[in-house]
């Protein structure tokens, strides 16, 4: 499989999260996104002087065909597609508890609750710390399964895509 032809082959099938994908459909289509991406934003920061508006569309664009060829290619490997969604689940989670415990912080600061501390957040912040040791493992985990070789033989998915 070629650059291109994973590239087209991954908005072809942007709606599609049934069969399976190869590794080659996947990697190339990542590459795709994460340089386009990565030129784009080099392009707005030194050529435009602007916000961060293009590199933002783009990653619109790309993120359901993305979404959908990283769910097959779990799929591949044997496993669920909607396993790459956790580590997404895991950072708007991050998310919402950061914002309530940053909430949680400058109320105290402006109310000034006595005989409270910016210590008493302790345990909030080793929350936090143990949701970003969890979003690094995830994503971790998902990677990995990402680089292994497809299941030999058909699977609960489809049968096993032949190489191009």
């Amino acid at each position: 499989m070629t650059f291109t032809h994973a590239v087209k082959s991954g908005f072809q099938n942007a709606l599609r999260f049934e069969g399976r994908s190869r590794r080659p459909d996947y990697w190339w289509f990542f590459l795709f996104a994460f340089a386009g991406a990565f030129a784009i934003g080099l392009f707005e920061r030194y050529v435009l002087d602007g916000g961060p508006w293009l590199t933002r569309l783009f990653q619109l664009i790309v993120f359901l065909p993305f979404l959908a060829v990283a769910w097959r290619r779990l799929q591949d490997t044997g496993r669920p597609g909607w396993w790459v969604l956790v580590p997404s689940a895991i950072v708007i989670g991050s998310a919402m508890v950061a914002g309530s415990v940053s909430r949680q912080m400058m109320s105290r600061l402006v109310d000034g609750v006595p005989g409270t501390s910016m210590l008493a957040t302790g345990s909030q912040s080793g929350l936090l710390i143990g949701l970003a040791i969890l979003q690094v493992a995830a994503g971790g985990v998902i990677i990995w399964w990402m680089s292994r070789p497809s299941q030999r033989g058909a699977n609960i998915y489809g049968p096993e895509p032949k190489v191009r």
